[in-house]
């Protein structure tokens, strides 16, 4: 084992990631967040990471990447009652604002040592953001941007270089946070979006006189995640379902969907009645000789004595919005009828794992769009039930916008007819994602080798 002295530390490029966190139970979230990182070491091999406003807690984690262990650091930023808290945004703000009258060098150092969550703030050489992939809008409450936006001024105040990582921007059907997201885009060194459609939205919102190069377009991090094949009798027996002469197709479940159609509160407009929808597919494809399904849960309960699990954890109908949960009830529902070819994934498994679970599939079909990014980088045909129209830009990123049932303009028969004409044509969409992803994890891989980021190096306190 090589330890590096001091100084050598002080010398690597620090980088914190906002946006994403680990933990929260959220599959495709956790995908994010360590395909964020792999994004960051692939390009600077050393740096050190910091995950910064996530959690409620301090945290270190420990990934898997590229052949070595890497470790991340967690430190929040919160929003709570007492304001007195040292990692409390009102507490940083003070911070920076004496920070702008007090210049010094000295005065800098003397502050950070007083508060470490400021000490990786000043110490950053660049702030990379993802606001959780499709956060970055006002559909999901002024609250939840408010705090977003405020974070990422944070970093503004501090002077600090942001990259806004691939995600989707807006809608933004308010005013004020039209006006308050174009001040971050303006601010940013760099502005990815993960869809097409997305380059267009940002261009609008910044108007004329825009950066030109400074709005660039990268598919979804979420396609570099590596694929980690977890122990247990469980998993030798799903690797045993697939035997010659048998599709295994996956499923997944959205219990956030379920919950909706359950309570009659359609939160999202679908046209759609989603768990009679699920029976339907699973109907269908028991017809189809030779297949079996394997019911795949990707937003799952965090674990009772899980350390300071998210307040909304808490909240009651929680567990009934995981697809664990929706899940079980659909395996319930059919295999006493289909007893053999219909199976569940029961075990709890990490974002690494489950994608490893999804590889075994030869077609796919999911409403948690991170379970279908999971399906087409493995080169596996996938149907994205979509609830939002984050699903349309990631699916056509990579070609396959075909693929795409959109429930909130579609009915129960037309997304079938979907599903079913997608899984006819199985084969050749293989061949085709086969040829993308050979393509484009490479560019994903390389998104931090732009020349805005030729000059980042490590500007310690001690300088």
């Amino acid at each position: 084992m090589i330890l590096m002295s001091a100084e050598c530390r002080d010398k690597r490029v620090k980088v914190c990631l906002m946006g994403p966190s680990f933990g929260t139970g959220n599959l495709g979230v956790d995908a994010l967040v360590e395909s964020s990182i792999k994004v960051i070491i692939n390009r600077w091999p050393d740096a050190e990471v910091t995950l910064l406003g996530s959690g409620w807690s301090d945290s270190e984690y420990c990934l898997r990447l590229f052949g070595r262990d890497v470790h991340v650091k967690s430190m929040p930023i919160r929003f709570c009652k007492n304001v007195f808290r040292a990692d409390h945004f009102l507490t940083l703000f003070l911070y920076a604002m004496l920070m702008k009258v007090f210049r010094g060098p000295r005065t800098r150092k003397a502050f950070a040592g007083r508060n470490p969550y400021l000490r990786v703030i000043v110490e950053a050489d660049m702030v990379a953001d993802i606001t959780g992939g499709d956060s970055f809008s006002d559909i999901y409450g002024m609250r939840r941007f408010i705090t977003g936006f405020l974070r990422k001024w944070l970093i503004r105040l501090f002077g600090k270089k942001l990259v806004l990582l691939p995600q989707t921007y807006g809608p933004f059907d308010k005013r004020l946070t039209r006006v308050l997201a174009r001040h971050i885009i303006n601010y940013a060194e760099l502005v990815y979006s993960r869809d097409r459609k997305g380059l267009g939205d940002v261009e609008t919102l910044l108007g004329p006189g825009r950066d030109a190069g400074k709005v660039r377009f990268s598919p979804d991090v979420g396609f570099l995640l590596d694929p980690r094949r977890p122990e247990g009798e469980e998993i030798e027996l799903l690797e045993k379902i697939k035997g010659p002469g048998t599709t295994l197709v996956g499923l997944n479940v959205s219990g956030l969907l379920s919950c909706g159609s359950d309570s009659g509160n359609n939160m999202f407009n679908l046209k759609i009645d989603y768990p009679a929808l699920i029976d339907s597919i699973v109907e269908f494809l028991m017809n189809q000789a030779g297949t079996a399904i394997l019911l795949v849960p990707h937003v799952v309960p965090v674990r009772q004595g899980d350390a300071s699990p998210p307040a909304r954890v808490k909240k009651k109908g929680y567990r009934e919005q995981s697809d664990s949960v929706v899940c079980g009830r659909v395996y319930e529902r059919a295999a006493a009828k289909y007893a053999g070819r219909i199976f569940l994934v029961r075990g709890r498994y990490s974002h690494n794992e489950t994608k490893y679970i999804i590889g075994l599939c030869d077609f796919f079909i999911g409403s948690r769009m991170h379970s279908c990014i999971a399906a087409l980088s493995q080169g596996i045909p996938a149907v994205g039930v979509a609830y939002s129209g984050k699903f349309h830009g990631v699916f056509e990123s990579v070609g396959v916008g075909d693929c795409v049932a959109d429930a909130r303009s579609l009915d129960n028969t037309t997304i079938l007819g979907q599903v079913e004409a997608a899984f006819e044509r199985r084969h050749d969409t293989i061949k085709h994602l086969k040829e993308v992803m050979a393509r484009i994890k490479p560019d994903i891989l390389d998104l931090f080798n732009v020349p805005n980021l030729e000059k980042i190096r490590s500007s310690n306190l001690a300088e």
